[in-house]
């Protein structure tokens, strides 16, 4: 069997979508794995380092507010339509698995039409644009939270009607099981690290913060008297900024041994997006977030801070000395960080990965059949 993952632009996409593809490995080793995604996102190192096939198609992102580049919106989706029918059908897919990027949505719906099957994941509490649009041809939606399945609806135009309980799971969040496999002793080898300060692991998602970034930056000078930082800046931010390694205090690019800089880290400073969620979940990691304003990430970061599985800190609130000032005080909460990371722990099921894996794979089989 083939099996196509399609999404990308941002890492959130990315990282449950190859968490599926190792579980699926592990189950079937012999199944076909082919990655379609963007051409200037992370999905592209990300698929390889994995060892997937990759192509790229045009992809035109619908944004929910009045922008001019909408206007090509429809274009590039037609054109993405097109490529995405050729790669389906030279690859021979049984199978297509997106976790709602917006380069998912002229693959789902290329998929549709050739009558090949395509299962959906639905990572943050309220349903992605991309999801949305792929929510009729989709054969299975899964989600993360029970709270996100009332949004969903099947039928098609004046036939709308609620997704039965077939057809859309509760599965918690695909996570890299290899994350569990690292250890502090490794980490500190690894990133040379001082036993006599605790480390923050500062992560921006598969293409970095530019806000985080700059925050870091301006704190750097406090903050390295108080931890060692492991910073993953993302190509663009590192070289905008010029961040350059110093003593208690190395930048990447982008760290390709994740699990790594999560055993080394005592606490993680990150953006909101799902899948850094499901990993610090998974961790059981005391962490700070930021969500970005004005974005899907407020709604998780609320549904963080009401179970008070975070620290959240609004961005327009946050400055550098306010940051060293919150670092700080958290080292020394040993309380506060205990049930931080119990809490985390709760906010979802933690076997997604295998239940996923057998839901696509059940779904390609049976197609292959035919």
């Amino acid at each position: 069997m083939k099996i196509v993952l399609a999404g990308g632009g941002t890492g959130g996409p990315v990282a449950p979508l190859l968490a599926v593809a190792g579980g699926i490995k592990s189950q079937h080793p012999n199944a076909g794995m082919f990655f379609i995604g963007t051409k200037r996102g992370p999905e592209k190192r990300m698929a390889q380092n994995a060892g997937l096939e990759f192509a790229s198609i045009p992809a035109g992102k619908l944004r929910r507010y009045f922008s001019w580049r909408n206007f090509g919106t429809p274009f590039l989706f037609f054109a993405g339509f097109i490529k995405s029918l050729y790669l389906l059908k030279k690859y021979k897919a049984d199978c297509i698995f997106g976790t709602g990027g917006y380069v998912q949505v002229p693959v789902v719906w290329a998929g549709w039409v050739l009558g090949i099957p395509s299962l959906i994941h639905q990572q943050d509490v309220v349903p992605s644009l991309a999801n949305t649009l792929c929510q009729f041809p989709a054969k299975k939606i899964t989600v993360t939270f029970e709270s996100t399945a009332k949004h969903f609806l099947s039928g098609l135009g004046l036939f709308l009607k609620k997704a039965s309980h077939e057809k859309i799971l509760v599965t918690g969040n695909p996570v890299r099981q290899e994350l569990l496999s690292a250890t502090k002793e490794e980490a500190v080898r690894f990133f040379n690290l001082s036993a006599d300060l605790p480390v923050l692991y500062v992560v921006g998602g598969g293409t970095g913060s530019l806000f985080l970034n700059q925050l870091v930056k301006d704190a750097q000078p406090k903050l390295k008297k108080v931890v060692q930082v492991i910073h993953s800046a993302g190509v663009a931010g590192r070289g905008r900024l010029g961040l350059k390694n110093q003593t208690n205090y190395q930048v990447y690019d982008f760290i390709d041994k994740a699990g790594l800089a999560y055993a080394a880290a005592d606490i993680v400073l990150s953006r909101a997006g799902l899948s850094t969620i499901s990993e610090l979940s998974l961790l059981r990691k005391t962490s700070i977030v930021v969500p970005l304003p004005n974005t899907h990430q407020e709604y998780n970061a609320y549904f963080l801070d009401k179970t008070q599985a975070a620290l959240v800190l609004p961005q327009e609130y946050l400055s550098a000395d306010a940051l060293v000032y919150v670092v700080r005080k958290l080292l020394f909460k040993y309380e506060m960080q205990k049930t931080m990371q119990n809490n985390i722990f709760k906010i979802m099921p933690h076997d997604a990965t295998a239940r996923i894996s057998k839901l696509v794979s059940e779904l390609a089989e049976k197609h292959h059949a035919k």
